[in-house]
């Protein structure tokens, strides 16, 4: 039964002027101001520029920043709140950028957590160069431990950072890459039989795609693992790439998993992807569903130009269901992260990585020395 028309215009109502308050308004857990500065340092390996966004907590009253085209609710600049917070690591889906989930890390610093979420320069809605290949998701994890590197060098965070209590959100193939940080290795062995049950429709089942899926899988098995022993908390939101994660993927993935299923995406369809990853044996994960997000549904409301030039990201659900996602999933991502990093006597001990040199092939056994041939007597007859 539909509401009546007067409640539905109240609600809608209440939750547009919820959608135009600062992000952390309304939260009374929220104990700080956020803070937001960015940082930028030029890297080797992989070759590129790294920009870093910063969310920290902080005492100033936040205020409106202008970074065209995003508006964001923070105190730029703002000094750091007494005490070491823990760090997050932050990593936007492939149509995002280090601005499409400014008020969930907004959010995450008023709780007292460092986010920092660094551009993938390649791998972005301004540049899909590394798309459907194995550099992707690599170099997303070397971008992301360099940002470790990079905050706590820097002079000012670095007090304000706890080196032990670190953790990775991600989401898309964000998500794919934080849970390789963790110590997931992937294997491929659901991909052959992955087109069967997904149907020709689906878009990793696109011959051109496939063509690049056969290619990444043939890297497998990792010579190295990908895994930061630093990290010792993973959040995955609605994972792709859930072809490559088989029955021993992770075997060497020890930080908590907080495992978000998005119902209605569409491109990571939550049955081959993060469901085919919760149901992996042995996985322990606390598993949320929210069953009417998508990849566009989970990222900050678009600004108006980007909405209108991706109508089908930005404008998937209505400001009504986008708020009700945030709220549910920011609250999980503080009771997750506050649970396993708020204290250091919590916060689990992560082995080092696995040793994935494959092993030197065994010399050849040595001949055996050739047995000397016995000479035959040689009988000279008498001459006659």
């Amino acid at each position: 039964m539909r509401s009546p028309f007067w409640l539905r215009h109240i609600l809608g109502a209440l939750a547009a002027v919820l959608l135009l308050l600062p992000p952390c308004a309304g939260h009374a857990a929220e104990a700080y101001k956020p803070a937001f500065r960015t940082l930028g340092e030029a890297l080797t390996e992989p070759p590129l520029r790294l920009d870093i966004n910063v969310w920290y907590p902080g005492t100033r009253q936040p205020r409106e920043l202008r970074y065209t085209p995003w508006t964001l609710y923070a105190a730029r600049n703002g000094r750091p709140a007494e005490g070491r917070f823990p760090l997050l690591l932050l990593s936007h889906a492939t149509p995002g950028t280090r601005f499409s989930y400014h008020d969930t890390a907004a959010r995450l610093a008023a709780r007292g957590f460092v986010v920092a979420a660094p551009a993938h320069a390649h791998d972005s809605m301004h540049n899909m160069d590394d798309l459907f290949t194995w550099p992707q998701l690599e170099n997303r994890t070397k971008e992301l431990s360099a940002t470790i590197r990079i905050l706590l060098e820097d002079k000012e965070l670095a007090a304000c950072i706890d080196p032990g209590r670190i953790g990775v959100l991600g989401f898309g193939t964000g998500a794919t890459a934080a849970l390789l940080l963790g110590g997931a290795l992937p294997d491929c062995a659901p991909w052959s039989g992955y087109c069967a049950r997904a149907g020709a429709g689906d878009a990793y089942c696109d011959p051109w795609v496939r063509e690049k899926i056969d290619a990444m899988c043939a890297a497998f098995p990792l010579g190295r693992s990908p895994a930061d022993p630093r990290i010792r908390a993973v959040a995955a939101v609605a994972p792709g790439y859930g072809m490559l994660f088989g029955p021993t993927s992770f075997r060497h993935f020890y930080p908590p998993l907080l495992l978000v299923v998005a119902g209605a995406e569409k491109l990571d369809r939550a049955e081959l992807h993060a469901g085919s990853i919760a149901r992996v044996p042995g996985l322990k994960a606390t598993v949320l569903e929210l069953p009417q997000a998508d990849t566009g549904a989970l990222m900050a409301p678009c600004p108006p130009r980007i909405a209108s030039e991706l109508p089908e990201l930005c404008l998937s659900v209505t400001p009504e269901t986008r708020a009700a996602l945030a709220h549910r999933l920011d609250g999980a991502l503080a009771e997750f992260f506050l649970r396993h990093l708020g204290s250091s006597a919590h916060v689990p001990v992560i082995p080092a990585p696995p040793d994935l040199t494959p092993p030197a092939p065994k010399a050849p056994a040595p001949a055996a020395p050739a047995r000397p041939q016995k000479r035959r007597a040689r009988h000279h007859r008498a001459p006659s």
